[in-house]
């Protein structure tokens, strides 16, 4: 303002004037693109759920790359379970048969759900074990558990002798031995 009304008399503050006016949009293109960033800082989820993640700690003072998963939104209503059958005790599955969850916090109560979905290849795991990822959804009135507990399932096959149910480990070992 200033040097708006200093130039109607001075003939260099004129001159100075283009140059103060180009400043001030630089400076406010400069404030619109800080609060456009500002925005960009909340993280909105699509719907409600539980941040699954491994230990916020883990976080501080990381720099985060765009792209990189940071959490898993879950929703407690949809738990499912994630088992992880390692190569050498892998079987013929169909999806929708039976499998039992004990969880290692009670054991005593097992709960019934149905294979829903087989991997195709296996995958190292966290324990490095070659497994097979396999997810199986609860039985409709199976009380859900939280999210995030471990334990041990029970999957049901197909009905097999007891001589193959008894040698089908031994035989596998041979085979791989031999090259058969």
């Amino acid at each position: 303002m200033r040097a708006a009304q200093k130039s109607f008399t001075d003939d260099e503050s004129k001159a100075e004037l283009s140059l103060l006016n180009a400043r001030v949009e630089e400076k406010s293109a400069e404030v619109r693109y800080t609060a456009e960033l500002l925005e960009r800082i909340h993280v909105r989820a699509e719907h409600s759920g539980i941040a699954v993640f491994s230990d916020a700690n883990d976080w501080l003072g990381k720099p985060v790359v765009v792209g990189e998963k940071v959490l898993t939104l879950a929703n407690p209503d949809d738990a499912e379970i994630q088992i992880q059958l390692p190569v050498d005790d892998a079987i013929n599955l169909e999806p929708g048969v039976r499998v039992r969850m004990f969880l290692n916090i009670d054991p005593t109560q097992p709960l019934d759900a149905k294979l829903r979905q087989t991997s195709y290849e296996a995958e190292v795991t966290p324990d490095d074990i070659l497994a097979f990822r396999l997810k199986a959804s609860f039985e409709e009135g199976t009380a859900l558990p939280r999210i995030g507990l471990k334990g041990t399932a029970k999957i049901y096959g197909n009905r097999v002798p007891l001589f193959y149910y008894l040698m089908r480990r031994p035989i596998s070992a041979v085979r791989q031995t031999l090259g058969l």
